[in-house]
C-alpha cells in the first residue's frame, strides 16, 4: 500500500516528473469566491460553495474568508465587476490573505488582472482540481496525466506568471510541472505538451490491447464509476478485500485500479476497475488527459455507478457522472448504488429508496449491503441461478466444478448424472464440453 504523508502542511514527494526538486507545501490563507448565477437555486448555490470550501482543504489550504458574489453579467475584465472587487480588495489585504480562489474558470486575462489587483496569487476551479490532482497523482501514467492538463492550461497563462510561480514554501497554484522553467520559454511547454501526448498514445494502445485480449478471454470487466468522495476505493477494497487508498476528501484516488472480484462457484475471473471521481464542470483538459484512464469504463461489461447518499443534491451529482461519460461514449448497463447509508436517519433513507426503487443502499465502510451487491453483479454479468442436470464422463467432472456447483452425484451406466446449480449464461460452457444436457429446471 502506497504511503502518503496526511500533514496537510507539507508533503515530501516529488510531485511532477519535470519538477527539480521536491516542493513542500505550506497552508495558504484562502479567500473563497463563490458566484452566484441567476439560474441558480439556493440549494445549488450551497452545495457548490461546500464543494469548494473541501477543494481548498484538500488542497492544503486554509478557506479563512468565504464570499458569495451575484451576477447578472460576466465582466469580462474581472469577471464579477468592480464594485465586488473593491470589497474583496479590502477583505484580502486586511486578512493578509495568500490565494484567492474563484468558484468559476477564469480566463488568462482576467486572471492576470485580478493577480495585479489582489498583489497575490489567484486561482479558479480548474486550477484549484489540476492542482489537486498533481497532489494526489501516484503512478507515472496518472503524473503523466496530470502534467498534460496542467501544461495545456498554464500555457496561455504563463506571461506574468513569474513572481507567483517562483514564491518559495509552495501551496496552491504552485505544485505545476516545472513553471519558472515554462515561463522562460513558451516552445518549451509546447515541446513538453507533445511529448507528454506521445507517451500517453503508448499507453492508451497498451489498455487498449490488455481490453482486446480480455475480451478473447472472455473475462469480464465491471467498473466502478461516480462523483467524487462517493466511496469508490471503500467499495473496491470492501468487494475485493484488497488494499486501497481511501480518505474522506475529494479526489483522494487518482489513478485507476483493479482488482479480481471473486463469485460463488464461478471459477473464471471477474475484473474490478476504481476510476478517477468525476465533479460538476471538471475541467475540459483533463478529461482529454486521462482518456487513457477512462478507457476502462468504455470497455466495461457493466459499471457501478456509486452515489453519495448523504449528499443534499443527489440529483445533480447523478446528472453530472452520466453527462461525463457520454462524452466519453460510454453506454454499459449499470448498478446505481447510494453509498454511506449509514449517514443517514430512517426518513431520509426511506426517501431514497422511495425516488430510486432500483438502487441498492449499502455502507462500503460497515459492510452493509455487500452480498446484495455482488449477487446483483452476478446476476448481470452471469445470469440467474439456475438447477440443471447433466451426463458426464468421469474424467470431466473437474471441469465441471469450475463453472457450478455439483448438488448430486448418481451412477448411470458408464456415465455420471449430475445435478448442478449455476448461473444460466454459464450453461454454453458446460455444453461446449460437449456435455449432454438431460433437463432444464430453473429453480
Amino acid at each position: 500500500m502506497n504511503q502518503r504523508n496526511n500533514n496537510p502542511n507539507q508533503t515530501d514527494r516529488r510531485l511532477l516528473t519535470v519538477s527539480d526538486k521536491d516542493i513542500f507545501v505550506t497552508v495558504q490563507k484562502a479567500l473563497l469566491v463563490g458566484i452566484i448565477l441567476k439560474n441558480q437555486t439556493r440549494a445549488d448555490r450551497e452545495e457548490s460553495l461546500k464543494e469548494l470550501t473541501s477543494l481548498v482543504k484538500t488542497a492544503g489550504s486554509n478557506p479563512t474568508i468565504i464570499q458569495t458574489k451575484r451576477i447578472d453579467r460576466i465582466d469580462p475584465k474581472t469577471f464579477i465587476g468592480k464594485g465586488s472587487i473593491n470589497e474583496l480588495e479590502e477583505l484580502s489585504k486586511a486578512n493578509d490573505i495568500d490565494v484567492v480562489v474563484f468558484d468559476c474558470e477564469l480566463s488568462p486575462n482576467q486572471q492576470k488582472e485580478l493577480r495585479a489587483i489582489f498583489q497575490c496569487d489567484v486561482v479558479d476551479r480548474t486550477g484549484l482540481i489540476l492542482d489537486i490532482f498533481a497532489l494526489h497523482a501516484q503512478s507515472k501514467e496518472a503524473n503523466l496525466q496530470v502534467e498534460l492538463a496542467m501544461s495545456v492550461y498554464l500555457k496561455p497563462r504563463l506571461a506574468g506568471l513569474g513572481k507567483t510561480l517562483n514564491q518559495q514554501g509552495g501551496g496552491i497554484g504552485t505544485r505545476g510541472p516545472g513553471e519558472a522553467k515554462l515561463e522562460t520559454d513558451s516552445r518549451l511547454i509546447d515541446n513538453r505538451i507533445n511529448k507528454l501526448r506521445k507517451e500517453l498514445r503508448k499507453i492508451e494502445k497498451q489498455r487498449v490491447l490488455q481490453a482486446s485480449s480480455r475480451e478473447k478471454n472472455n473475462t469480464p470487466l465491471v467498473s466502478i464509476v461516480g462523483y467524487t468522495n462517493a466511496g469508490k476505493s471503500t467499495l473496491l477494497r470492501s468487494l475485493t478485500n484488497s488494499e486501497a487508498y481511501i480518505a474522506d476528501e475529494l479526489f483522494a484516488t487518482v489513478d485507476s485500479l483493479q482488482r479480481e472480484l471473486p463469485i460463488k462457484n464461478v471459477q473464471e475471473p471477474l475484473i474490478l476497475s476504481d476510476t478517477v471521481g468525476f465533479i460538476q464542470n471538471l475541467p475540459t483538459t483533463l478529461i482529454e488527459s486521462f482518456k487513457s484512464t477512462l478507457l476502462v469504463a468504455t470497455s466495461a461489461d457493466l459499471l457501478i455507478h456509486v452515489v453519495d447518499a448523504a449528499t443534499a443534491i443527489p440529483q445533480m451529482h447523478i446528472g453530472t457522472v452520466r453527462n461525463i461519460l457520454e462524452q466519453i461514449n460510454v453506454s454499459a448497463n449499470e448498478i446505481m448504488v447510494f453509498n454511506k447509508i449509514d449517514r443517514l436517519d430512517r426518513a431520509s433513507l426511506n426517501d431514497l429508496t422511495e425516488r430510486y426503487p432500483q438502487a441498492l443502499f449499502i455502507s462500503s465502510l460497515k459492510n452493509k449491503g455487500i452480498e446484495e451487491l455482488v449477487e446483483r453483479i452476478s446476476s448481470e454479468i452471469y445470469g440467474e441461478v439456475q438447477q440443471d442436470s447433466f451426463l458426464v464422463e468421469p474424467k470431466d467432472l473437474e471441469k465441471v466444478n469450475r463453472f457450478g456447483e455439483i448438488l448430486e452425484v448418481t451412477n448411470s451406466s458408464d456415465l455420471l448424472l449430475l445435478e448442478i446449480r449455476m448461473r444460466s449464461k454459464l450453461i454454453h460452457k458446460l455444453l461446449d464440453l460437449k456435455l449432454m444436457k438431460e433437463s432444464n429446471n430453473v429453480k
